[in-house]
């Protein structure tokens, strides 16, 4: 999967949780999420298995 169509999985996948994605540096695989406790957690859980494949 190229960049931008990880990028764009991504932003649906966090969008779809309840999150929002406050910044990130995919060179360093951090990724900074915004939200609700529970809903944090979740958009994580997803954005493992979307990593993981």
């Amino acid at each position: 999967m190229d960049e931008a169509t990880f990028l764009n999985v991504l932003k649906m996948t966090v969008e779809n949780h309840g999150c929002n994605i406050e910044d990130f540096d995919l060179e360093n695989h951090i990724i900074n999420l915004d939200g609700p406790d529970e809903a944090v957690h979740a958009c994580a859980l997803a954005i493992a298995k979307l990593v993981d494949g």
